[in-house]
């Protein structure tokens, strides 16, 4: 039987890379089959690597190319960040946190939450059919639960989360706090990175009614670390926007201590942008804007309302 590959988004983030694993054996369990076989639709970023080194776990493959191939999708919905050469005809299921900008023809399989976190989507679903959690897979599906809804600090996350986040760490014997700054203290390293890496290191395409967007967010627990490289991650900003045909690239850089964040964008769009968001440029980026945190809730609806 012909394989369907489970695949996030490109520019994977740890909950799109343990959404596409943790849902293929769990396809695999409830439709009694191997066909399912999970994929990245590009490399890894620092903190990814890091929680699959730290918990023991192999990275599932990079699977770049999806012409000819049936898909399960994780994670997103959109066609800008879906892969390559992929045939809307030939998904077969989404599983998705975010808000729908799908159409097809054929019926399909739709499993949707408006939690925090796609594997908490996927925990609820192994919990609703009694099919066992591989010992493996719990620190991960933990790790990407905390990484998704920032250590529970973000507004996307669901008393759901929030249950789950905490069953799952005493069933562990993992403090989940702890885990959770470990793990961002793990995503800081992308700041030794080129700036193109860092731009990358969490970047997804959103059309919006003004155009194509690309956004960035990079996610730290101080500043410090990646103030100094501003302005050559700006000039990759510009280069790119340009070669790619953005109307516009963002950059949120968030203090997940301090909750808040401070934006960079590029020249076309910076005076628009800084003032939906109410604030004013500080050296190469914005003021620190408090409480600004999700990408998901808190920048994509603000651009979508307001472009």
């Amino acid at each position: 039987m012909e394989n369907i590959f489970v695949v996030g988004h490109k520019n994977p983030d740890t909950d799109t890379v343990v959404s596409s694993l943790a849902m293929a054996h769990f396809l695999n369990q409830r439709d009694k089959t191997d066909i399912y076989k999970p994929g990245m639709v590009g490399q890894p970023n620092t903190e990814t690597e890091y929680i699959f080194n730290r918990f023991k776990v192999e990275l599932p493959p990079i699977v770049l190319e999806g012409k000819n191939k049936r898909l399960f999708l994780v994670d997103h919905n959109e066609a800008g960040q879906m892969i390559e050469g992929h045939a809307v005809t030939d998904i077969v299921g989404i599983v998705d946190h975010h808000k729908f900008d799908f159409k097809n023809s054929e019926p399909l399989e739709i499993i949707a939450r408006p939690w925090g976190s796609t594997s908490t989507i996927i925990y609820d679903l192994y919990e609703k059919e009694k099919i066992a959690i591989p010992q493996e897979l719990k620190p991960l599906l933990l790790c990407a639960m905390l990484s998704d809804t920032v250590i529970l600090r973000s507004p996307t996350t669901t008393p759901k989360d929030e249950a789950v986040i905490k069953e799952l760490g005493k069933a562990l014997a993992l403090d989940y706090e702890e885990l959770g700054v470990e793990i961002f203290k793990a995503k800081a390293a992308v700041t030794e990175k080129l700036p193109k890496e860092i731009l990358h290191n969490d970047f997804k395409d959103f059309e919006i009614k003004g155009g194509k967007y690309g956004i960035g967010q990079l996610e730290l627990s101080d500043f410090k670390e990646i103030a100094s490289r501003f302005g050559e991650i700006l000039e990759i900003m510009e280069d790119e926007s340009t070669q790619n045909k953005y109307r516009g690239i963002l950059l949120i850089v968030t203090d997940i201590l301090n909750e808040g964040s401070i934006i960079l964008a590029t020249r076309a769009i910076e005076a628009e942008i800084f003032h939906l968001f109410k604030t004013k440029k500080s050296g190469p980026a914005s003021e620190f804007i408090p409480g600004l945190i999700s990408r998901k809730k808190q920048v994509v609806p603000i651009l979508n309302d307001s472009l």
